[in-house]
């Protein structure tokens, strides 16, 4: 939302600048005080925003370190594992094609699967 905002004002900006630009209406002192006010809020709105940012990565930032030092304190026994890992289930190596354990040097497309290099 907030990049939304700043880039419509930005947008608003640009396309006022662009039509008096195109109009010749410049030197107007009422389309420069339009350009001005413009340009001042296009400026706070990113200043406020970016700061709001900020504060914000700073919270989560906070809140990691609070859970990092509560998990640290934890089960130091607990072995770390991967999310998509199952902890009971046999891990295999070699190729997979065609739906089984096949041998790498052995391993073509289209063929039949071959164990123990019959």
């Amino acid at each position: 939302m907030r990049s939304a905002i700043k880039l419509f004002l930005v947008l608003v900006t640009i396309l006022v600048i662009l039509v008096s630009w195109i109009t010749h209406q410049l030197d107007n002192p009422g389309i420069m005080l339009l350009i001005g006010i413009l340009l001042a809020s296009s400026l706070t709105v990113f200043f406020v925003v970016n700061f709001l940012d900020y504060r914000d990565e700073k919270k989560r930032r906070q809140e990691r370190e609070s859970q990092s030092n509560s998990k640290s304190m934890g089960d130091p026994t607990k072995v770390k594992r991967a999310e998509g890992s199952f902890a009971l289930k046999e891990r295999k190596s070699g190729l997979t094609w065609g739906g089984g354990n096949i041998k790498a040097s052995e391993a073509t497309r289209g063929t039949k699967r071959k164990f123990l290099g019959r």
